[in-house]
Formats: C-alpha cells, sequence, structure tokens
C-alpha cells in the first residue's frame, strides 16, 4: 500500500471564513489602538451645569456625580488677551489635577487649554487667557476637566465676549 503526503485541497468556504476571521482581528486591533491612543478629553464623563449660570456674576456649580461637586469661577476683564484668574474648587471628590480648557462655541477658535495649580485640599488656581475675534459677540465654552481615580469627569460653562 502506498501513502500520499499531498495535502487535500482547501475548500473555498474555508478560504473564506479565514479570510472574514483575519479581517476581524484587524478590525478589532484598530478599535482597541483608537481606544487607548487617542485624546482624553474624549473619554470625559461630562455633567451639565445646574443653571445656566453667568460667569461674570460669580462662581457656577455642577453636581458631578452622586456626592460631588464643582465650583467654577472666572475673574477678570472678559476681553481677548487678558488675564482671567480661573477657581476650582471640589468637594466629595477625590480629584488628582484639573484642567481648564476654552473653546469657541460657534467659530473654530482652536484649543486653549490651561492646566491648573493644586493650592489646597480640592482646591486649583491658574491664569488664562482668550483668544482674539472679530465677531461683535463671540460664544465661548469654558471645560472643566478633573481627573479623578474614576476617569475625567467635568462641566461646561458658556459665556459671551462683546467687542
Amino acid at each position: 500500500m502506498q501513502h500520499h503526503d499531498e495535502d487535500p485541497v482547501r475548500s473555498p468556504l474555508l478560504n473564506l471564513l479565514t479570510l472574514v476571521t483575519l479581517v476581524t482581528v484587524l478590525v478589532a486591533a484598530g478599535y482597541l489602538a483608537d481606544y487607548y491612543l487617542r485624546d482624553s478629553r474624549e473619554d470625559v464623563t461630562w455633567y451639565p451645569p445646574r443653571m445656566h449660570c453667568d460667569l461674570r456674576d460669580g462662581a457656577c456649580r455642577t453636581d458631578i456625580g452622586l456626592s460631588g461637586t464643582l465650583r467654577f469661577e472666572m475673574q477678570g476683564d472678559f476681553a481677548s488677551y487678558e488675564p482671567l484668574t480661573l477657581d476650582v474648587q471640589t468637594s466629595g471628590l477625590d480629584v488628582e489635577s484639573a484642567v481648564v480648557e476654552f473653546v469657541g462655541r460657534d467659530m473654530n477658535m482652536g484649543l486653549t487649554r490651561v492646566e491648573l495649580e493644586a493650592v489646597g485640599d480640592g482646591h486649583f488656581q491658574g491664569v488664562g487667557e482668550l483668544r482674539p475675534c472679530t465677531e461683535t459677540v463671540m460664544p465661548w465654552r469654558a471645560q472643566v476637566i478633573l481627573e479623578t481615580p474614576e476617569g475625567h469627569e467635568g462641566s461646561w460653562y458658556d459665556f459671551d465676549i462683546h467687542r
């Protein structure tokens, strides 16, 4: 008796299933890479402000999660290239760091990011400024992002600059 060591010809269905499996693995690897390498701002759990608050009138507050609060205040002349004192106070949260990002609401003004300095338990301060705009009224958004053991959490505060 003679044995042939020839491989049987693969069926076209097996070739198709192998190809589909490889494509699935590549797509999954792409999603994982995107998840771990993308910008951290996309991974923020956002909490809406309690109600409309005008930062010109004083501090604004937001509930963060079930037991935390965020208090945000900006002081200074609300104008382009003028220093704004930024003050973030938190309670009921374990906050490792705080950042304020200024973004244009209706117009891409780029991103102005201010990393705040820790000055006490859950208290952070810094100085930022807004970019100039040719519009008569420029709507801005201050995004406050807190780094906590649970991840990035934050809120936003809308305000307008009048030329």
